[in-house]
């Protein structure tokens, strides 16, 4: 367990990726700063001193001491493995491979459907004078659905979603969820899902959720 219980999160506290690494802060109890800067500097986005903490100029990155970590994933394993002293334990080496694989699901497919396709349309619309392009919302709906579909599948069998461990899975999950919520009912396709709206309604009650997730700010990537 670290004795630094501070870390930096590169990024801001409005990106989806951002809040899930604030979600297992807040569950571990992890201080936490968020922003564009590293060790006290100003660091812009997509700058060159950014693509050296990240050589694909993503975010977040943590920076812990001397540690500067990239990908979402494997920040939130490094948080829990360095600040808690019961960690997470699977029951099965199995079951951990499949959290794994399912994160990677997530982060990988997950995401795209749900923020970068669709959301990201509502909150930064491409289309003349600003407007939403809604042939392009439409078009992302199948995908949007797709993915909704897996999640749901996901929490119904409640092995990795929506247990009583909050795991990395519902980290990245949740706020794109969240976001998604937000969005008026005939456009978030949440119809008829209801293990998810259970869930969200179920996670929004955790500390966690309810610092790290609010409705206030945009997504970005």
């Amino acid at each position: 367990m670290s004795t630094t219980n501070k870390v930096h999160i590169y990024g801001p506290d409005f990106s989806t990726f951002v809040r899930s690494v604030m979600l297992i802060c807040e569950e571990l109890g992890v201080t936490y700063t968020t922003g564009f800067s590293a060790n006290g500097k100003a660091i812009e986005f997509k700058s060159d001193e950014h693509f050296k903490l990240h050589p694909y100029g993503k975010l977040p990155i943590l920076l812990h001491g001397e540690l500067v970590l990239p990908e979402t994933t494997s920040i939130c394993r490094y948080l829990q493995e360095n600040f808690s002293d019961t960690k997470t334990h699977w029951t099965s080496a199995q079951l951990a491979a499949e959290h794994d694989a399912f994160c990677a699901i997530i982060a990988l497919y997950i995401d795209k459907a749900i923020v970068r396709d669709y959301l990201l349309e509502f909150v930064f619309p491409k289309g003349e004078n600003k407007q939403v392009r809604m042939d392009v919302v439409q078009s992302n709906r199948l995908a949007l659905q797709r993915a909704l579909e897996i999640i749901e599948v996901e929490i119904n069998r409640g092995e990795l979603l929506g247990t009583d461990k909050f795991t990395i899975a519902d980290a990245l999950v949740m706020p794109m969820l969240q976001y998604l919520t937000t969005l008026p009912a005939e456009v978030n396709c949440l119809e008829g899902f209801n293990a998810i709206k259970n869930y969200v309604e179920r996670s929004m009650q955790r500390a966690s959720c309810k610092k790290a997730l609010k409705s206030d700010n945009k997504p970005i990537a």
